[in-house]
């Protein structure tokens, strides 16, 4: 049996749960936590890099993981597709289409504007 050494000084709370910085890390890579931005998925922690490849959506726009850190949170979600509020942008003109009236073929989208000019 493995023993417990107390937990006498610095640490990390966790879910309520006190943990030696030495030993809270990420549930996939073993890299430790404590002083670092990290995110939890299904009650386990993980460092940001490995929540982006193993956990987070891939924008349909740009493929990029969808994960609520950096420089926009904002999502759109379509047809069963999500997007980085940036990446929804109409396929002529590159606007973003995020919050005016869209027209979508098959694959595409455009903006109302464009749509006519098809």
């Amino acid at each position: 049996m493995k023993s417990l050494n107390a937990l006498t000084t610095g640490g990390v709370n966790y879910q309520e749960q006190p943990w030696h910085s030495e030993c809270f890390l990420c549930s996939s890579c073993q890299r430790p936590l404590a002083g670092t931005r990290f995110t939890s998925n299904e009650e386990k922690g993980l460092c940001v890099n490995c929540y982006k490849t193993t956990v987070a959506k891939k924008g349909s726009g740009c493929q990029n993981p969808i994960t609520g850190f950096g420089k926009a949170t904002n999502v759109v979600n379509y047809k069963g597709s999500s997007w980085h509020e940036y990446c929804f942008n109409c396929k002529k003109c590159s606007l973003s289409v995020a919050s005016k009236c869209i027209v979508a073929n098959s694959r595409d989208i455009f903006c109302s504007e464009c749509a006519k000019k098809l």
